[in-house]
């Protein structure tokens, strides 16, 4: 039987002295879980990603302090290239936290600074094609999403910039191009 001497007043066998150990190992992991899925819902500002296990916060680029203006234009046309339907908006939602940004800079392309009633701000211009899954839909709400395992929430796809339009009736052979113009506040 071998002896750790932990401090002179401190004798452990080494088989206790492994199963203290590896108790607190095990509550230090589980409490470190616990606290990284409750941070996702519940920030210091009473916001997070998620309001629950199945729906995202957002802010609306509306409110005054947003820190992004979406303008979106969604173009459908037939099968044979013929016109459907243009739909625009300048207003969304985004969610206020890290991922707005981690979108923004790492799947957006390029960036440029302009200035819109002296407020600066970094445009990003993106063009996308969403797939068409059933035969016929109506669709009002476009999204710029990413996907991921999300810790707490397993493998999803998050909506990161939204924004409604009025609602286009898209068939599966139809082509659907938004153009997203976003901007970022620089002030």
């Amino acid at each position: 039987m071998k002896v750790i001497y932990l401090h002179r007043d401190l004798i452990f066998d080494v088989k206790e002295f492994t199963i203290l150990l590896l108790g607190v190992i095990f509550v230090t992991l589980i409490a470190d879980s616990v606290q990284s899925i409750y941070a996702d819902h519940i920030l210091e500002d009473g916001k997070g990603i998620f309001k629950d296990q199945d729906h995202q916060n957002f802010a609306k680029t509306t409110d005054s302090n947003s820190k992004y203006q979406i303008h979106l234009q969604v173009e459908i046309r037939n099968a044979q290239g013929q016109l459907i339907s243009i739909a625009e908006t300048g207003h969304g939602s985004y969610i206020p936290e890290g991922i707005s940004d981690l979108l923004f800079y790492e799947k957006l392309g390029k960036k440029e600074i302009v200035t819109i009633d002296n407020i600066k701000y970094e445009k990003a211009q993106y063009v996308d094609s969403p797939m068409k899954e059933d035969e016929v839909d109506y669709v009002s709400i476009w999204a710029l999403m990413i996907c991921g395992e999300i810790y707490g929430h397993g493998h999803k796809c998050v909506s990161v910039f939204q924004a409604g339009t009025a609602v286009g009736l898209v068939t599966q052979t139809d082509v659907v191009t938004n153009q997203w113009t976003i901007l970022r506040d620089l002030d």
